[in-house]
């Protein structure tokens, strides 16, 4: 008879052992409970733990999760979760969106007495998610549906991480290691409207380049023609130095020697005249 009553102590401890051991999931920590004590500031970490029967123990992940809300199924998004955000010039467009993220170790404890036992999944799910589009909104109401649409994406991209960190942490103890924009989908009439502005983009890029080239041609021939100019100034100006120089050379002496040089020794029969006719005399002489 002791066996047996030894044997059913031994089951139901067992029994009562099992039904209270907790287990923490790798990447979270468990926050616990209790009615006479409150909140324990001492959290759990992954692993077994044996926990009272009067406590309760929520979790927190502290490792890196996703949020993914997309047009189409992928995973983490339930069906078409995409979402609207506004814009600069009062578009409104939608967006599939995913961030990564997790709950601050140090602050799982505040954040849990701050949502009255809520764990971190009732948190994203019924806080995180609902302010979401709203949030994200902020930042792309300070760019362009053009910008959103096929601008420098990873600039939007960082503005909403920083921006979503902030707020995340301040509310929710929540650290935002990457939020992105990964895909837009604009309805039929804004898909037109995208079209369009497109096209009168690529025609006012056309019209640009071609004043671009324009303007080079014109120039091109302005420097041409100011080269060709100065080398005009530059041939007339060594003209007139060598003119100048030429000028300098042609003394009374070297007129002389050259009249000498051309004459025969002849001297023209002129009545009453003398050998100095035209001064030859002298050079004779």
């Amino acid at each position: 008879m002791k066996r047996v009553i030894i044997i059913i102590l031994a089951i139901i401890c067992g029994l009562y052992t099992v039904t209270h051991l907790e287990f923490i999931g790798t990447g979270k920590v468990g926050v616990v409970y209790s009615m006479s004590k409150g909140v324990e500031d001492k959290t759990l970490d992954q692993g077994v733990h044996f926990v009272g029967p009067f406590k309760k123990v929520k979790e927190f992940t502290i490792g890196n999760e996703q949020i993914v809300m997309t047009k189409d199924k992928r995973e983490g998004s339930k069906g078409n979760d995409s979402f609207q955000v506004a814009t600069a010039d009062n578009a409104n467009i939608r967006i599939s969106f995913q961030m990564s993220y997790r709950f601050l170790p140090d602050r799982v404890v505040d954040t849990y007495k701050k949502f009255k036992g809520m764990n971190g999944e009732d948190i994203v799910e019924q806080r995180v998610k609902t302010v979401l589009k709203s949030e994200v909104s902020e930042v792309t109401t300070d760019f362009e549906m053009m910008d959103i649409y096929s601008g420098n994406r990873a600039e939007i991209n960082n503005k909403i991480t920083d921006y979503l960190n902030k707020s995340f942490q301040e509310k929710y103890g929540i650290e935002v290691i990457d939020a992105s924009i990964i895909d837009v989908h604009p309805d039929e009439q804004l898909e037109k409207s995208i079209k369009n502005r497109i096209t009168a983009l690529q025609k006012k890029q056309q019209a640009k380049a071609e004043q671009e080239t324009v303007k080079v041609e014109a120039e091109t021939k302005l420097i041409e023609a100011e080269n060709e100019a100065k080398v005009k100034i530059k041939k007339a100006e060594a003209e007139a130095e060598a003119n100048k120089l030429k000028e300098k050379s042609l003394t009374e002496e070297v007129l002389k020697q050259k009249l000498i040089d051309k004459w025969d020794g002849k001297l023209p029969a002129v009545n009453g005249s003398s050998n100095n006719l035209f001064g030859l005399d002298s050079f004779v002489k």
